[in-house]
């Protein structure tokens, strides 16, 4: 997957348009390629939690309770799961700044940057009713899982007590395998709607260089005395 953000900034070059505010200040080819290993890395990250809180759920099969060896086990899991959903909503709505920034400064006749920017909105807005139906169906209550904070707050809250654990964790499960999914759309999404972006960015800069060369070559061009 690397290689696709290395021919991103290939395709790029040494744009230096100003971008959006994933990591502040970025040029717009630093940006889009940021996004692209980001949601790579999220999508990768999201598989191995997966994989990590099924091996505590198939453990704690047919029990009543979670042996506090399997908790202390799944915790950090679980908290990474939750910076997770937390960290892909921010990459949707950065990768959404770069569209509207690249809209903004090259124009957008067919309306392509602002269908990416909707597509971004969509799997967002998806994403959120997801956990929301989700949470609403477990035992433990989460009124906000767009808050860090307050997501991991009601997990401690349930996590008083080895039946709270168990239902945490079987929680944490089902959630790990919605952000694979979730995050494999995401990932799609992104790769071909920067893709796209870093076309159009370097284009512009393609235009400029051409621009400035045929500038330059006219300068150099000895001219005839009018008199």
């Amino acid at each position: 997957m690397k290689k696709n953000a290395i021919t991103l900034c290939i395709a790029l070059g040494s744009v230096s348009a100003s971008a959006g505010t994933f990591t502040g200040g970025a040029t717009f080819p630093e940006q889009i390629v940021q996004e692209v290993t980001a949601v790579q890395q999220y999508t990768q990250l999201a598989m191995q939690l997966q994989q990590q809180l099924q091996m505590v759920a198939m453990q704690a099969q047919n029990l009543r309770t979670l042996p506090q060896g399997l908790w202390q086990q799944a915790l950090p899991n679980i908290n990474s799961l939750i910076n997770l959903v937390g960290n892909a909503q921010g990459l949707s709505y950065a990768t959404q700044n770069t569209a509207a920034g690249v809209q903004q400064q090259y124009g957008d006749p067919t309306q392509a940057y602002q269908n990416y920017q909707n597509q971004l909105q969509s799997w967002t807005t998806d994403t959120n009713k997801t956990i929301n139906d989700m949470t609403n169906q477990s035992p433990i209550i989460i009124n906000d899982m767009q808050s860090v904070d307050a997501a991991k707050s009601a997990i401690q809250a349930a996590a008083q007590t080895p039946e709270g654990q168990l239902q945490a964790v079987q929680l944490a499960t089902q959630m790990s395998g919605l952000m694979v999914t979730q995050l494999r759309d995401l990932q799609a999404t992104i790769m071909t709607g920067n893709s796209m972006l870093s076309q159009a960015v370097g284009n512009q800069q393609n235009a400029q260089d051409a621009q400035t060369n045929g500038l330059l070559q006219m300068l150099k061009t000895p001219t005839t005395p009018l008199y």
